[in-house]
């Protein structure tokens, strides 16, 4: 069997394309959830970076941490990369966390994808696969109501959040969003789904990747597909049609709903058809590690348990006999992903072309490699070797983050400048800003912690941080 590694960040924001890990937790276990290695990894905020005060005050972490850890950011997302690499190179894994898909993982793309790592699908890659243990929870949950405890959110709902299940089922491993604490807590939550729901625990770990999926959901004709709504997982009893023409996504036909009533609509009728609700087409991302089950779950249901066996049987057939019906569902399909592609024409920044702009080539990540190996006055002369600009734009920023003063005065006055210009911004921005970080300071020194002077405290010197930051673009 795999082992498992548990990784969690703790970061300057929410965003991930403009915010930076700040701390990573990276715990190795072995099958059995048993910890053999523990590696905790913090680093000094970047110098063009202004941090959330709301994350800020979710993750503690002090000014002085952020100023003065012993390690940049560079440092730390090569000694990230390198841990993964050595501890995997021999001994495929699955990347575990909580919410790590949504969240973590994409940090840790960005990472490697902004540091000039050409391996950014390194956690999913060469026999790793993706695990996140928030799906494994809700469909261990939705098994087994008894599994765990649950507390209700404000809207009388159970929480899924970690720190809430931590609470209701008397973990503690420490203080909650710190990253190594997090990692603990969540080995902690997985070891009771393990042992209570062993068989959902080995469903979850047999659709960790893009073709376990794949092959999931061809082996068998009705399976059940969980979603979460407003607190609860919903099962559907799924039957797979096609593959979505430019995302990929698994199309599948909700089984409750009788195929035969739509065969003969015109295209038009149908793309209605498929927009209303309730929706007869589910869709499964296979990259996203799902927790599929077999059809029992869903077939079990309210929403199923009424319809024949012999009838689920005939609606499979019926698709599976008409294959042009389902040809129009993927066409329909397509030209409503060609027309949001169409009307979404916003101008990428460098950072957020990870997807969009496809895979570096074979002669850039050449550069990448020997890029990391020379020293920075070397570095220097690497950058318009770079068939790609926005390649050559991470370099440029790489070195201005931790050699400004190897980068000819062209070079850093250009970075300079256009970081005082997205800092200083009084606009709306994708990134934190000092305005509107200023602004969310204020706001929470007047009402949410205004009686609260320890709060006060840790903001003041957050506010301090970023006066400097501010005072030190404002001459650029």
């Amino acid at each position: 069997m795999k082992q498992i590694i548990v990784k969690d960040y703790e970061t300057s924001d929410g965003r991930v394309n403009f915010g930076q890990v700040i701390q990573a937790g990276i715990l190795i276990t072995d099958d059995k959830l048993k910890i053999k290695q523990k590696h905790e990894l913090r680093c000094r905020l970047k110098c063009n970076v202004i941090p959330s005060i709301g994350a800020s005050l979710v993750h503690r972490a002090t000014v002085d941490q952020l100023k003065n850890s012993n390690m940049s950011h560079y440092q730390m997302v090569m000694e990230h990369y390198k841990i993964i690499k050595d501890v995997t190179k021999d001994n495929p894994s699955f990347i575990a966390g909580f919410n790590n898909i949504a969240f973590d993982l994409e940090f840790t793309r960005r990472m490697y994808f902004k540091n000039l790592i050409p391996d950014i699908y390194q956690t999913n890659t060469n026999g790793n696969k993706h695990l996140d243990i928030l799906n494994v929870a809700r469909a261990s949950k939705f098994a087994n109501n008894n599994v765990f405890k649950t507390i209700l959110s404000d809207k009388g709902r159970d929480s899924f959040k970690l720190e809430d299940l931590c609470k209701a089922n008397s973990i503690d491993n420490g203080t909650s969003h710190d990253a190594i604490t997090d990692c603990l807590n969540t080995i902690s939550l997985a070891e009771i789904i393990y042992k209570k729901t062993p068989n959902i625990w080995n469903a979850a770990l047999s659709t960790t990747s893009k073709k376990d999926v794949e092959n999931f959901i061809l082996k068998n004709k009705v399976y059940t597909s969980l979603e979460y709504f407003y607190g609860r997982s919903v099962p559907f009893a799924c039957h797979h049609i096609l593959f979505h023409e430019q995302y990929k996504w698994s199309i599948n036909w909700d089984l409750k709903v009788d195929p035969s009533k739509y065969l003969e609509m015109d295209r038009q009728t149908l793309a209605k058809a498929i927009d209303s609700s309730p929706k007869i087409i589910r869709t499964v991302r296979q990259n996203k590690s799902p927790v599929l089950l077999n059809s029992d779950y869903a077939l079990k249901t309210d929403n199923y348990s009424k319809i024949t066996k012999n009838e689920i049987n005939r609606r499979v057939k019926i698709l599976d006999d008409n294959p042009k019906f389902i040809e129009l569902i993927g066409s329909i399909l397509s030209d409503k992903a060609k027309e949001k592609m169409s009307m979404d024409q916003t101008e990428l920044l460098h950072e957020e072309t990870i997807y969009a702009a496809g895979f570096a080539s074979e002669k850039d990540k050449v550069l990448m490699n020997k890029f990391h190996e020379v020293g920075w006055k070397e570095k220097v002369n690497l950058i318009d070797k770079f068939s790609e600009e926005r390649f050559q734009y991470f370099a440029e920023c790489l070195i201005y983050e931790e050699s400004p003063e190897s980068l000819p005065k062209s070079i850093y006055d250009k970075i300079h400048r256009s970081f005082a210009q997205r800092l200083l911004s009084t606009n709306k921005e994708k990134w934190e800003t000092t305005a509107s970080f200023f602004n969310e300071v204020d706001n929470l020194r007047e009402t949410k912690y205004k009686d609260n002077p320890e709060i006060l405290e840790v903001i003041e010197g957050y506010n301090k941080h970023v006066m400097e930051i501010q005072s030190r673009f404002e001459n650029a």
